[in-house]
Order: structure tokens, then C-alpha cells, then sequence
């Protein structure tokens, strides 16, 4: 039906519209397993049968067949794994995980094996990070005269249909992640008026676990353990909803939270309200970044995901959805770590897409420096870290 639609995008949207909220808004929640089963099912399927044209798993197993396996390994270090450097790299910054590590000449150099912070990616397959010994085994072309990704080219259909869809998602991504309380619904994801609203509390560095509790205990009626729960979720994602109601309910509890924690440090604790139908929207981008990663594993996808990302928008006052993210990294809580993620496995494996992101992040340089001065969270998860794997390499 969507492909036949006059208008795809409205139609998408408009399925977003119903099924989203009828999977994140509910007033009980599901247990991740349900959750998933769920978002697979009535989500994710019906988007990869629209991708593919046919069933996703015939799809995929054509592009398999079609595919070489990339010459860049591109691993995305998660915190604490190891990672091995050597004396061959061009710089420090220059790393591999175990696997290729264990597959290259390295392993009988000089080396030195460190925990990862979180956010890199394995530099094996790049020309430009080594003196020598490029690729281990598994990564080796048989010949290392340029850097080249995996040939894996789309049928002209399919990189068009591709890009249609990327184009509405990674909008909606976008749209749903730099997301403020004062931001209009496009018209195809408009909510029923349904009077259910959360009050959204956010992670800081400025207030301890123990102010948060105590917060949380006056303002929302919550116990000790309750509290806990929330502060504890809050610390590992980055925001949870502490209350859900009507829009007057969780207005006084935003009042009663931003006045009970200013006396505890000179700054209140950030809180917002958001419709029940954009926090369910906002749930399923976060898991549509995941997705775009599965699905860009494929260069043919990759290039269409990168060619959207850096379109030139419309309004020429408008930057292009990458930057748009970018640029609001600073306040977009633990969700950048998603937008991270999605850089390193899309602008940064393809030479071309690496070069226009390369200058998208130096024209924002100067205001993604402030918005890190001003943000209270460390340089490993600021985008700023970004700058070594971009002003290291010769060639940018």
C-alpha cells in the first residue's frame, strides 16, 4: 500500500501515528521481551518489507549473496573493552579491538593493550592509520592500493526506495530526538486529544543520587524504594517519565520537583512535560536508530543513509539533518550516544561521506566547543571527541 501511495510519506507517518502509542503508551509497561516482540512485529517488519519489496528475509539473503565483506572493520568500542595499539600506528589515537588484533602482524610488535572508553571504532582496514600492516587476515583485499568499503550495489529500485524511507525516518529521528516542549507535531502525527501527559525528569551532574531521592520522595509521593528506582534509571538512561496524568497533574509536579531540588543545589533539576504520544514517539526513535544500524551494515544502504543525512534542506537557514543532531548534542541526554554510534557505522566507513561530514562538523566546530564548555557531561560522550577521528587523518 505504501509503495502504490501517492503520498508515501503521509502514509508512513500516519501508521507511525497508530501504532507507536499503541505500544509505548500504555499505563502498564510491557517487559522488554513483549515490548520487542511487538515493535518487531507491527513496526520494524512492515518498514523492511517496504525497504526490500518483498519478505525481508529474502531481501537480505540476496544482498548477502551480492556482498563482499567490508575491507574496514569499524567495531564501535563499548566502555571497558580492550583495545590494542602499536608502534606501526600514524598516531595514538589508532586502535584495534581483540579480533583484528589478534589476526595482524601487530600481535608480534611493540603494542600496548588499554580499557576503551566508550565511542571509538577499530581503525583496522584504513591505509591512513598505519605505517604498516593495514588489515589483519580477515580484513585483508589481497592488495592494499586504496580504501575501499565493500562493492555491494543496489538494484536501482531498491536504492530508491531506500531512500525514500531513509529520508522519512531519519527526519522523524531528527525531528523527535532534538525535541523541546514547545515544538509543534507535523500533521500526520498529531495525537486524539487524549489528556495524558508525563512529567519528564532528567539526569544531571550537579545533584547527587541521594538529592534526587529525596526530590523525587516530596514531590511525586513515591517511598524510598520507588525513588530509588526512578534516580537509578535516570542515571543509566538519561531521563525516565516519574508521573503520568493529566497536564495540570504533572505541572504541579514539575513546580513541586524544580522547587524542591533548587534549595538543594543553586541549580533545579531538569524536568519537562511531555504528551504520553510524543514520549512513545520519541521511545521508538531511539529504536529506530539501532535498526538504521542494522540495516547500514550494507554499503549499498549506507551510501543512501549518508546521502539523506547530509541533504541540504529546504530552508537554507535549516542545517541538514546530521548537523541538526550534531547540534544538539549537548542536550539531548543519553541518546547521543545512539547518534554516535550511527556516525561511526555510515559517514565515517565510506571515504567520500567521510570527507562532506568531515566538513559539516568543522563548519559547527566553534558552537559543538561551547555547547561542550557549558554541558555538564564529560568530553567521552560529547560529539567533540568525534575531532580525533577527523582532524588525524592526513588526507582531511
Amino acid at each position: 500500500e505504501w509503495q502504490e501511495a501517492a503520498d508515501s510519506r503521509a502514509e508512513l507517518l500516519r501508521h507511525l501515528k497508530e501504532q507507536v502509542p499503541r505500544i509505548f503508551c500504555l499505563k502498564k509497561e510491557l517487559s522488554p521481551q513483549d515490548e520487542e516482540e511487538l515493535v518487531q512485529s507491527h513496526l520494524l517488519h512492515p518498514l523492511e518489507c517496504f525497504l526490500f519489496g518483498e519478505h525481508p528475509q529474502e531481501g537480505l539473503q540476496k544482498l548477502q549473496q551480492g556482498s563482499s565483506s567490508s575491507q574496514l572493520c569499524g567495531r564501535v568500542f563499548k566502555e571497558g573493552e580492550t583495545v590494542y595499539s602499536c608502534d606501526c600506528a600514524i598516531d595514538p589515537t589508532c586502535v584495534l579491538c581483540m579480533d583484528c588484533f589478534q589476526d595482524s602482524v601487530h600481535k608480534t610488535h611493540r603494542y600496548k593493550m588499554h580499557a576503551s572508553s566508550g565511542g571509538g571504532f577499530c581503525d583496522c582496514g584504513d591505509v591512513e592509520a598505519w605505517k604498516i600492516g593495514p588489515y589483519c587476515s580477515k580484513h585483508d583485499p589481497g592488495a592494499t592500493t586504496a580504501m575501499v568499503t565493500d562493492d555491494c550495489v543496489l538494484e536501482p529500485e531498491l536504492y530508491e526506495r531506500a531512500e525514500r524511507l531513509f529520508r522519512v525516518l531519519l527526519r522523524y529521528v531528527t525531528d523527535f530526538l532534538v525535541w523541546e516542549e514547545n515544538f509543534e507535531l507535523p500533521s500526520e502525527l498529531q495525537p486524539t486529544k487524549e489528556n495524558a501527559y508525563y512529567c519528564v525528569l532528567y539526569n544531571d551532574e550537579h545533584h547527587s543520587y541521594d538529592h534526587v531521592i529525596y526530590t523525587l520522595q516530596r514531590s511525586v509521593n513515591c517511598d524510598h524504594n520507588e525513588a530509588h528506582t526512578y534516580t537509578a534509571l535516570i542515571d543509566k538512561e538519561g531521563r525516565r517519565a516519574v508521573k503520568r496524568g493529566t497536564l495540570h497533574s504533572c505541572e504541579q509536579a514539575k513546580d513541586l520537583i524544580r522547587s524542591n531540588s533548587e534549595h538543594i543545589s543553586l541549580q533545579p533539576l531538569r524536568v519537562e512535560i511531555l504528551h504520553a504520544a510524543i514520549m512513545a514517539h520519541q521511545t521508538f526513535a531511539l529504536r529506530l536508530g539501532s535498526w538504521f544500524q542494522k540495516i547500514i551494515g550494507y554499503s549499498g544502504f549506507r551510501q543512501a543513509f549518508c546521502q539523506v543525512a547530509l541533504e541540504p534542506s529546504a530552508d537554507s537557514d535549516t542545517p541538514c539533518l546530521i548537523s541538526r543532531l550534531m547540534l544538539h548534542d549537548a542536550r539531548m541526554y543519553k541518546a547521543r550516544k545512539i547518534v554516535h554510534e550511527l556516525i561511526f557505522c555510515s559517514m565515517l566507513m565510506e571515504t567520500e561521506f567521510k570527507r562532506l561530514f568531515a566538513i559539516e562538523f568543522t563548519k559547527h566546530y566553534k558552537q559543538l566547543q561551547k555547547d561542550f564548555i557549558n554541558d555538564d557531561h564529560e568530553r567521552s560522550i560529547s560529539i567533540t571527541a568525534l575531532s580525533v577521528q577527523i582532524f588525524t587523518v592526513p588526507t582531511l
